[in-house]
């Protein structure tokens, strides 16, 4: 029978101790999902859990979740007891910027190990188009498979993300961990509450996730022109501008998805986002809802939890723009979601989220709060 549970550790000498402290009533964990700072080193938190033969996939973060807290600079992780007919660890290293290929082959691997594969993904790369990782990954997969994860994070340096697994540490590339999803059930959703604003928009020039120009202007431009906000010579005002007003992305099946800008290109006034977009993709800038989107977030956990009641353990991926919104007062949303199920429950401020809308379609999205449920089959 699966058996989980939460470490949270200040240092990677505190992170050996805490893992023997919690074998000591007789827990033999193999696996781990593992989040930390990249303040750490985190060669030395690989090879700690590779000494320990505990395989695992992990991110680098800009914060960190643990049950019903919110932590800043600390490693921290599911540790399972799990069959290991149940799961396996794929890992890849990008070639270039465009994580297709690469996560295309790991989506045929997963289907290959398992008929019905179910899958977490965490991937580095900061200028990566994101999008591309849950393209590629539905791709190699050839089924429609719950996917979900989140992109790698800096605590806002925006020079290097990484994914890493108990071998290897990449900072272009991914850690996925595939479950067979007829033993071991991965269940979540969604959702964000930013609120779109003002007239629809077009783009009219885009690369992958790279837009040149928005209604035929260069891209910074539009934003300056509708909100005045930052500074033209000034890099570091994007990260606080990608908290505030994302692109909200409209679907033509009436849903929507936000992407927010990362960096801005000087010498031409293209923004780079965390996902990509397409040329004509319609649009509307979008702003930070006020406090009660928390409720709102809540409530619509609440929706889930009478839907997957059953629980072993929770991920939440949390756009870090949301944590730069909310402020404080994250962690009232954090509690609300971990005391429905009031389970081990794990998760970390990210650059960008994968997973299902209402609609059932997994996608990746920013300014999101994603969460899996993860539960033994029984």
């Amino acid at each position: 029978m699966m058996q989980i549970k939460t470490f949270n550790s200040n240092s990677t000498d505190s992170l050996v101790q805490d893992i023997a402290e919690l074998k000591t009533d007789g827990f033999s964990p193999n696996l781990a999902v593992v989040f930390c700072s990249v303040d750490f080193d985190l060669g030395a938190v690989s090879s700690i859990f590779n000494q320990l033969d505990i395989d695992i996939a992990g991110a680098s973060t800009a914060g960190e979740i643990v049950n019903d807290s919110v932590y800043d600079g600390v490693i921290t992780g599911l540790l399972f007891e799990i069959n290991r007919d149940y799961y396996e660890v794929f890992s890849a290293e990008y070639e270039s910027d465009n994580p297709f290929s690469a996560c295309k082959k790991i989506g045929e691997l997963a289907a290959a190990r398992f008929k019905h594969p179910a899958i977490l993904a965490m991937s580095g790369g900061v200028s990566v188009d994101a999008e591309q990782i849950v393209y590629g990954l539905r791709a190699g997969l050839s089924i429609d498979a719950p996917i979900f994860g989140g992109l790698a994070a800096d605590d806002l340096q925006l020079t290097k993300t990484f994914s890493f697994t108990r071998h290897d540490v990449y900072s272009n590339g991914i850690a996925v961990l595939a479950f067979d999803n007829d033993k071991v059930e991965l269940k979540g959703l969604a959702t964000s509450g930013w609120e779109g604003v003002g007239m629809e928009h077009s783009i009219t020039h885009a690369e992958g996730n790279i837009v040149y120009t928005i209604n035929n202007e260069p891209a910074v431009n539009a934003f300056v022109k509708h909100f005045g906000y930052f500074d033209n010579d000034n890099t570091g005002e994007v990260s606080e501008m990608s908290a505030q007003y994302p692109l909200q992305i409209l679907r033509e099946d009436g849903t929507a998805i936000l992407r927010a800008p990362l960096l801005q290109i000087k010498e031409n006034g293209a923004l780079v986002l965390a996902g990509g977009v397409k040329n004509g993709d319609r649009f509307r800038f979008s702003i930070a809802p006020g406090f009660e989107v928390i409720d709102q977030t809540i409530a619509e956990f609440a929706d889930m939890k009478a839907q997957t009641n059953e629980a072993d353990g929770l991920i939440l991926f949390s756009c870090k723009g949301r944590h730069s919104a909310l402020g404080p007062l994250i962690e009232d949303e954090v509690k609300g979601i971990y005391d429905f199920w009031k389970k081990p429950m794990i998760g970390f401020f990210t650059y960008g989220e994968i997973g299902p809308t209402k609609n059932g379609i997994c996608e990746f999205h920013n300014e999101t709060c994603s969460l899996v449920v993860i539960n033994e089959r029984k």
